[in-house]
């Protein structure tokens, strides 16, 4: 039998997935499937930062993103308290707001963007 090792980005995806999951924040890497009802989060691909000798350091986009337009308190509260949730479990001192297209959005809906940061180490098969 055969089992192909994830890559380092997979892992670091799959990483801000399993800890916002651990936090009971429901979040989603699917952007095609994706439709904020009436708050979501998901998470985009690494872009890889530093590679180090035994482990790769990426940046992983997550957007929490309000399927409601942000004129009232209500939809704005929603999502800056889903954002400080996120950032607090993935550890990210900064956030912005920000906009996302796609799925079945014909208009870009507003959204909070952070950065986390994942450093994964070599696998014990000895890949990264």
């Amino acid at each position: 039998m055969s089992v192909m090792a994830a890559s380092a980005a997979t892992r670091a995806l799959q990483g801000v997935l399993d800890l916002l999951e651990q936090a009971g924040i429901t979040a989603t890497r699917d952007a095609g499937a994706f439709y904020p009802q009436p708050v979501g989060v998901l998470v985009g691909l690494p872009t890889l930062t530093k590679r180090g000798l035994a482990s790769h350091t990426f940046t992983v986009p997550v957007l929490v993103v309000s399927g409601d337009p942000l004129n009232d308190e209500l939809p704005v509260d929603r999502v800056y308290a889903l954002a400080d949730d996120v950032a607090a479990v993935l550890a990210i001192d900064q956030y912005r707001p920000s906009s996302w297209a796609g799925g079945v959005n014909a208009e870009p809906l507003p959204a909070v963007e952070l950065a986390a940061t994942v450093t994964v180490t070599a696998d014990p098969q000895g890949g990264i």
